[in-house]
């Protein structure tokens, strides 16, 4: 054998042809990945949203739902055919499907405790009573009395509490009573449950976050 056809030459390395018919197959696989994931963890949000409220703890959901989501996501590359994903990028997806989902779980739970207050007003023989009381009175001639009648009117068709105000209430137990706050409450435990989700991901694939591994 010469020891010239030994020697890797420069051109023969790499296929054009089977390049190009490998590229659809890994973006299928990626493509295929993501809507696993994305349905995955659409049907979790759903199923932590409709939890009993004891089960709803602070900062200890969003983390559970975040670790089972990068679990979830590291299971399912086996399901995609062809996939292979930067690292970088397959824990960026991870990342915000659970930010989407948590966010998925405060909206479905804020509906659902609307819902139920609804409920529980239309239920109440006494509001209904005093509800066709008010919309059948006269209003007053005297201004000072029309403005408390008025005022009377609205508290009963006030719409239902708002999403910040459904965000204040679920901390409340801690003392937080300020709806900015407990949006940034809030906030912190959909980050810190995303971060959860991504490092989880990481770490089941076998992807070290710490030393060389963070400058691959």
């Amino acid at each position: 054998m010469s020891p010239e056809s030994e020697v890797p030459q420069r051109g023969r390395g790499v296929d054009p042809i089977a390049d190009c018919d490998r590229r659809p197959s890994l973006a299928g696989g990626l493509f295929s990945w993501i809507v696993l994931l994305v349905i995955a963890a659409s049907g979790l949000a759903l199923v932590a949203a409709h939890l009993p409220p004891i089960a709803k703890k602070l900062g200890l959901l969003a983390v559970a739902y975040g670790l089972l989501v990068g679990l979830i996501a590291a299971w399912l590359t086996q399901f995609a055919l062809g996939f292979r994903a930067p690292r970088r990028l397959g824990m960026a997806i991870v990342l915000l499907v659970a930010i989407a989902g948590q966010i998925g779980i405060g909206v479905e739970s804020y509906r659902l405790d609307r819902s139920e207050q609804e409920r529980q007003q239309r239920s109440d023989p006494k509001n209904e009573l005093a509800r066709r009381l008010l919309d059948s009175a006269n209003e007053p001639s005297d201004p000072k009395s029309r403005a408390t009648f008025d005022e009377l009117r609205r508290s009963f068709r006030r719409p239902g509490p708002s999403f910040g105000d459904y965000l204040q209430f679920r901390v409340s137990g801690i003392g937080i009573q300020s709806n900015w706050t407990a949006a940034l409450f809030w906030g912190a435990e959909v980050v810190l449950g995303a971060v959860a989700a991504s490092w989880i991901y990481s770490r089941s694939l076998g992807w070290p976050l710490s030393g060389r591994a963070l400058a691959g």
